[in-house]
This record gives structure tokens, sequence and C-alpha cells, in this order.
């Protein structure tokens, strides 16, 4: 919970010192204080978040409940809490009139600290819950209609607002005749200060007013001596005044009486009873004949005991302790609650308590009265199940009049379609129609529920937003006791994605029965669940009773032999590759790649196996081929170019100036196709021979491939910064990939000192390794055709064997190399390597 500030208000110093010191420590609670109600209007103005306020009754410039009023005219929910002395009942009971949140008695409770910490709290959560859906003017004149003062609004000098009594004691109740009267019509002060002057400088904030005297005139002519209290207050978010004006007269002091006719008392439709105020627990004095049978008890079982004896076990405490309060309050109530009759049988009572007041204001009797709602409650309950169960079903429902126009639709509605309630109440399903289904359909729709019966089919209909939906609906006719049509509700279940699904499953169908990979499926028992064309015909399955065989069936015992110990490894989770030729009667021999892929429940059990068999049959004949080729072509390179080098070698030793320059030459060049041969041999070998992945940790492969060229190449000066955390599912190769980049970048340097640095960068799914140089750089003709961007021509290719060695085996774990300039000279050469390769 966010922190809680607090305004209190007193000129008690030691009390303001407590409240400082003792509510932080029982919370989040932040107190500022005010020593008047004149600064605490300005505090409430000037502070940006005041939570609650804490103020105590006795206040230099006015009492606590007039501020509370002033208060409540701007801040109707804000928590407020008043401090009263011992026996000010009176007092409470205009507060609690007034709208006050609680009201505490100084120093009468011992633990009166963590009382008021609890309330604080509960109140300001409360509030903060509740402040953004407050009709904050309606509150206000709510809470001001409940005060026993004459309350007005007052804004530059006219009657804004006035509360119920002041209605009744200046206009004699007809509010019609206020239509922004000025106030110096009905108030006067007895000093001869203008009144609107005195208001007019509370408005400005330049003083507050109060317990100043004068006289109102009521529209009648009467004046009646009243006490005069202003305080400025924003009213609909506008400067004002609140005037609080109390009768200092003994014209208004209650003069009720009991008149208690017994004829109209025992013919009145519902139960009375009247209670005596001044005896203990309140005894019943009097019960009319109504009250004996609604209860069934007659009049002398009800005298001299409190009406709490209609309660029993299933009585809901909450409106009991609603009408204590009301009672301990000397306030009218009306509550709904659960009693029992003599028989034991359960009835709904209406139940409303006022109390009798003698000529001195003091409380003397309590009547009651009693109607039995039973039918009602029930009924109430009955459609409040029913509204809940609507209200929070998942399925879109919508109700309409006999026309089909739309009276009622439920969030869910709101949600599936994106249509807000206001949008569509009141028009037809039309507004939903999304023109995918025929006018025959709604044909038949119409002509189904019109006869009384039940639809149920499935509907495209068209969102808000335009998105088409697929729903599974169903509208049922509402009939009344004479069997006549009175509404129709419909329900609609949001299959889309069921839909959707099916779709995408019988694309994914279509794509496995057609696919030229053979796939098949078995359950835990080895069971085929199901195989596609490719894998049927290969193995001479029955589409019809596939389902029916076993693995070892539809392999052959012998190849199940062998692939038993691969499909245990697929079902304890793993995912299994190997490659196997597989043997077929009368026919060719086909070696295939094959992949077990376990099929998880939603335990997370393995439950079956999904197999793929890639054919490379084709593709190692390929490899084959080419690694006779290259052999007999490496072999004959290797012979012509040792024939050539040792004429060369013997042309040096022999010749002599332009001579031995050229023999020079052709052993440089014949050296470096020698090279570029044993190149092009690793090249077939990562071509033809799949190493398995294994894990690897960048940062040692990096350094076992950089001591290996430093062994070769020491005068170079090479530079690792390699995360020593970087963990990677990569082939054995990739040393020799980062060597060739590291000796490549060495070699081609030129006379100058040889400057290489490694370096790597994590991201998200790939790693990036650096090997920049201080070389001529990499001519752009030989990236393009090593990143791919130019296909091998005529007039383009590329004489770097090596760097065709490092594309081949980055390519074989799916990464990528990428070519740059580096700064002020030289080339970045950049390896992609994926994460989970």
């Amino acid at each position: 919970m966010d922190p809680i500030s607090v305004l209190t208000v007193t000129a008690d110093k030691e009390f303001t010192a407590a409240c400082e010191r003792v509510l932080p420590e029982h919370g989040d609670i932040q107190v500022v204080s005010a020593t008047s109600v004149g600064e605490a209007i300005d505090v409430l103005d000037r502070e940006t978040q005041v939570d609650c306020v804490i103020s105590d009754h006795d206040l230099p410039d006015t009492d606590g409940v007039a501020f509370l009023e002033a208060v409540r005219a701007q801040a109707p929910t804000l928590p407020f809490i008043l401090f009263t002395s011992e026996g000010s009942e009176g007092v409470a009971s205009r507060a609690i009139s007034a709208g006050v949140t609680d009201y505490l008695i100084k120093e009468r409770h011992e633990k009166q600290w963590d009382r008021l910490a609890t309330l604080i709290t509960g109140a300001v959560r409360y509030y903060r819950n509740q402040r953004d859906t407050v009709d904050t003017e309606g509150r206000a004149k709510t809470l001001l209609n409940a005060a026993h003062d004459i309350v007005g609004i007052v804004r530059d000098g006219e009657i804004a607002y006035l509360n119920d009594t002041g209605v009744t004691e200046i206009y004699d109740g007809d509010r019609s005749q206020i239509s922004n009267d000025s106030v110096a019509d009905v108030l006067l002060s007895d000093d001869g200060t203008p009144i609107s002057d005195l208001l007019d400088a509370v408005q400005s904030g330049s003083r507050t007013l109060d317990h100043r005297n004068g006289k109102l005139i009521a529209a009648n002519g009467i004046h009646t001596p009243v006490e005069i209290t202003a305080v400025k207050v924003t009213w609909t978010e506008v400067p004002a005044v609140i005037l609080v004006l109390r009768d200092v007269s003994d014209r208004r002091e209650r003069k009720r009486e009991l008149r208690l006719t017994n004829r109209a008392i025992d013919e009145a439709p519902v139960g009375i009873t009247i209670a005596d105020a001044t005896e203990p627990d309140n005894p019943v004095i009097y019960a009319n004949d109504k009250f004996s049978e609604l209860t069934g008890y007659r009049q002398e079982e009800a005298l001299d005991r409190n009406c709490r004896f209609l309660q029993g076990e299933n009585t809901d405490p909450r409106p009991v302790a609603e009408m204590r309060e009301a009672l301990d309050a000397e306030e009218p109530v009306t509550v709904e609650l659960r009693n029992y009759r003599k028989d034991g049988t359960e009835f709904w009572n209406r139940v409303t308590i006022a109390p009798v007041t003698d000529d001195m204001r003091e409380v003397t009797h309590y009547v009651g009265f009693q109607e039995d709602v039973t039918e009602r409650v029930e009924y109430q309950q009955m459609l409040r199940r029913f509204q809940r169960a609507v209200e929070s079903a998942g399925h879109a429902i919508y109700m309409t009049a006999p026309d089909g126009t739309i009276t009622y639709v439920n969030p869910a509605f709101e949600r599936v379609t994106g249509y807000d309630s206001d949008e569509v109440v009141g028009q037809t399903p039309h507004v939903l129609h999304s023109g995918e289904m025929s006018d025959e359909y709604y044909d038949r729709l119409w002509a189904t529920i019109a006869s009384g019966n039940v639809w149920e089919e499935e509907i495209q209909d068209r969102r808000k937003s335009g998105d088409v939906y697929y729903a599974h609906q169903t509208i049922a006719p509402l009939t009344d006791d004479d069997g006549e049509i009175e509404a129709y509700v419909a329900i609609q279940q949001d299959i889309t994605d069921r839909k959707e699904r099916e779709f995408r499953l019988r694309q994914y169908e279509s794509a496995v029965e057609g696919a030229k990979e053979l796939i098949a499926a078995i359950d835990e028992e080895k069971h085929y669940l199901f195989a596609n064309e490719a894998y049927r015909d290969f193995h001479d399955l029955d589409t019809e009773s596939l389902t029916e065989l076993m693995l070892d069936d539809g392999i052959g015992p012998d190849t199940y032999e062998t692939v038993e110990p691969y499909l245990e490894r697929a079902f304890n989770g793993e995912i299994v590759q190997y490659r196997m030729t597989r043997p077929r009667p009368e026919r060719a021999d086909r070696t295939f790649d094959i992949r077990y892929y376990p099929l998880e429940g939603d335990t997370g059990h393995v439950e079956g196996i999904v197999a793929t068999m890639r054919d490379l049959t084709d593709q190692i004949e390929r490899e084959q081929h080419i690694v006779s080729l290259d052999r007999m072509l490496r072999h004959t390179l290797h012979n012509e170019l040792n024939v050539i080098l040792g004429h060369a070698e013997m042309l040096q030793a022999q010749g002599s100036g332009e001579v031995v320059e050229v023999a020079t030459t052709i052993e440089r060049v014949a050296g470096r196709l020698l090279e570029q041969t044993d190149k092009q041999r690793e090249i077939v070998e990562i071509l033809s021979n799949q190493s398995d992945p294994i894990h690897l940790n960048l940062a040692d492969v990096v350094g076992s491939a950089v001591e290996r060229v430093t062994a070769e190449h020491p005068a170079a000066e090479i530079t690792v910064d390699v995360p020593a955390d970087v963990q990677l599912l990569s082939i054995p190769e990739l040393q020799r990939a980062i060597e060739e980049l590291v000796e490549n970048a060495i070699v081609h340097t030129g006379d100058g000192p040889a400057k290489v640095g490694v370096t790597a960068t994590k991201h998200e799914t790939v790693v990036e390794l650096h090997v920049t140089d201080n070389g001529p750089g990499i001519p752009p003709e030989e990236r393009s055709v090593i990143s791919g961007e130019t296909d091998i021509g005529s007039l383009t290719h590329s004489s770097g064997m090596g760097l065709w060695l490092v594309k081949r085996i980055v390519s074989r774990i799916d990464g990528d190399i990428r070519f740059n300039d580096a700064e002020p000279t030289g080339s970045v050469v950049t390896l992609q390597l994926p994460f989970n390769t």
C-alpha cells in the first residue's frame, strides 16, 4: 500500500506531538499538522494528496462538525475521524449525520493508537478503491442533506446549493424557489456588516467566519436567530463558501409527542411494535394484530421481550449489527433480514426502526415496522444468482425482444465481439453479420425460433474490429405464462481457435501425407498411431489396418532389434538421431537419416514417438563420387606439382638471373596450389563426414586455436578477449575455422608486424566472434564470393581456399560469416555462432 498522508487539526500541542510520533510507528503514515480550520483549509488546498483528516472537536476558530461539513462539500468520501470529549454523544450524533468516518473519545481506550492506526489504514484503503467510482457532487449533496444544521454553498454571493434542512426552514420545503437567490436576501449579520462582503472575504481565502451571530429570513418573513460559520471550499472545481447556520432559538427544539392511536395502528397493513428505550434491552410494550399474524406470536408472548427473539441460526449478523449501530446513534434504520415465526418457518422481514424523542430530545421509545417481503427477496435472490451466472459466463450471451432488438449483452459478449453494451443495445444482431452466411441460413434460423423451437448451429460473425470469428450459437425463445414469446436468448461459444486449429491440422495432415520424408508415430505400446503415404509405400503397409499393427510387424523383427535401443532413448525423453540402411525385399536397400521425437502429455510423461526418415541414399552416393574424384584429383595434382617443383629447383640450382627469378615464381605458385589442394581436401571431408555436435567452451576453443597459430608464427602479436562463460553446442571443426581466420590474418599482413585481435560479443541467441587484423584488407570481390552475395563465374571467383574452409565449417553449424573494414586499416571477420546449434 502506498504511503498514507494524514492531516491532524487540533490546538492541543500534546495531541499533535503524539500523532506525529506514534502514527508513523504503526505503518507508512506521514503526518501534517494544522492548529485551526483556516490553516487546515489552506493545507487541503495546497497539498496534492491528503488521504485522511483527524480533527479535534474543540477548535479555536470553529467546531469540528462545522469543519467536517466544509470538508464534505468538496471531498465527500475523504476519511474524516473526529475526536470528542467524554459525554459528547450529541456531538457524535451530529457528526454521524454529517458523514464522519468514525469518532473516538480521547483516553477512553487503552489501545487508542492501535485502533486509530487500524481505522486510518482501513478507511484509506476503501477510500482509494472507491474514489474513482464515486459521484463526488452527488455524494456531497447526500451528506449535506443528512446534516441537522442548515448548510449551503455560496458562490459570489449567490446560493449555489442548499441542503434539505435549509430548504425546509427557508422555503418551506419548496426547492424550486431557490434559483440562485442572493444570500443577502435570506441572511443578515447582527453587527450590520453586509453578509456578502463577509462571504466574499471568506471565498478569497483572506479569512474564515465563525460564531458570528445573525438572523435568518425565511420566505414567510419569520426571522430566526442563527450562529454563522463560513469556510472556503471548492465546489464543482470552483472556489466557493460553505455556509453553516445553526438555530440558536427555542423554536426548533423538538416537540414530538408519541401519538398512539390504537385503532389506526392495529389496522395497519404491516406489523408494528413499540419498544421502551428507557428500559434495559428495549423491551416491547406494544405489538399490533398484524405483527401477531406475521410472526405467529400473540401480543402477550411478544411483550417485555426484545425483538431479537425473531432471529435464528440463519439470520445474517450484518443487518443485525447495522440496526444496533443505528440504535446506538439514535437514528432511524431499515434492513432486511431472515426471521423465524413461532412455528419455526423462515421469512424475510423488512424491518424499519425509528426513534421517538421527548421535548428534551431524549429518545424514549422505538417504533418498529415489520413487513413480510419473502416472495420479493427470494425472487431478487434468484435474479441475482441468474445475473451472476450470466455475468460470469465465459460464453457471449445476449437477449433480444421478439422483434430482434438487443436488450442485454453480458461482459463475455463485449470481450468476444469488441462492442460495448451501449453500442449494441437497441440494435439488432445484424450488427454482427459478416456476410459469410447465406440469406437461407437466417430464414431457417428465424423460422425455427419463431415457432418456439431452439436453434443450434455454427455461425460466422464479425467483431467490431472487422475480424470474422466462428461461434457455436444456441438461440432459445422465452415464453410467458400464456405461451407467447416475450424474448430470445442467444448463447455464443467462440470456436475461432478451434476452427483455426482444425484448418491448420488439415494443412499439417496434407503436408505430412504428401511429404517425401517417411513420417510415422507410435504409442507407448509401440502400436502405430499414423504413417504417411511415403512410409506406408516403403514398408508396404495397408492404410486401413495400420493402427492394428505393432512397429515390429511393420519394419520386421531384424530391423526392430536394431532400432529398439534408439526407441528406448526416445521414450526416456531424448531426441535421437542416427543413420541406418533399411533392406527391402526385391528392391534396392536405402540409407536413411532417422530422428525420433518424444511425444509428451500434459504431465510431461512421454506417451509416444514421432519418427522422421530422410532418404540419404542419393546424397551418400554423390558424396562418395565427390570423395573419389577428390582423391583422384589430389593424387594427380600432388604428383604433377611435385614434378613442377623438382624442375623449378633444378632451374634455380643451374640457372642464373632471369631464369632463377622465373623458377622462383614457379616454385611459389606451385607451393600455393599444393596448400590450396590440402585445404580443398579438408572442405571435402567436412562435406562428406558429419561430426556430431558437442558442448564447447568458446574461450577454450579460441585459446587452443591461438596457441597452435602462435607456435607457427611466433613473431605475430595476438590478443584475446573472450568471456569465459560462453558455452556452445557446436562441432569440433570450429577450432579449425578459428585457426584458419587467425593464420589468414597473419600471413596477409604484408611486410609490417602482424597484429591480430580475437574478441567475442554475446547476444540473445548468437555469439559474435570478431577477428581483427592490420593487413591490407580482404578485396570486395573476395568477400562477395565467400559470403554468397556473388556467384562464382569466369570473372569473379575466390582464391582464398582458407576462407572457403571457414565458410563451410560455419555453415555446417547454421552460422554465418561477415566482413567489415577495420580502422584505420585492416579487416574484421565476424563469425555468428548460434547458442543452440
